[in-house]
């Protein structure tokens, strides 16, 4: 390996080693990112209108798998109406 391969690398590795010091936050900055926090909460949380969606969406499934039961069902009786089997298909 080239000797300026090592050095960049190990000038790479200097880099990160040098974190920017830690300076503690303001109360103002606290409030404000709070209140952003705040806000963004309050808008993702649509509450009730949300639960309801869920509930419907639930209720369409049932109903969805209900159907799909029914119409199975109803092809199986029909195939043994007509002596058909599952082998006849293929």
């Amino acid at each position: 390996m080239p000797f300026e391969d090592k050095s960049f690398r190990n000038r790479k590795v200097l880099q990160l080693d040098h974190r920017p010091p830690n300076v503690p936050m303001g109360d103002q900055r606290f409030r404000e990112l709070m209140n952003e926090i705040g806000a963004a909460f309050a808008q993702a949380d649509d509450g009730d209108e949300k639960r309801r969606q869920a509930r419907e969406r639930e209720s369409q499934r049932e109903q969805w798998l209900a159907q799909r039961e029914a119409v199975i069902v109803e092809i199986v009786t029909t195939m043994r109406q007509h002596g058909l089997s599952i082998d006849d298909l293929t």
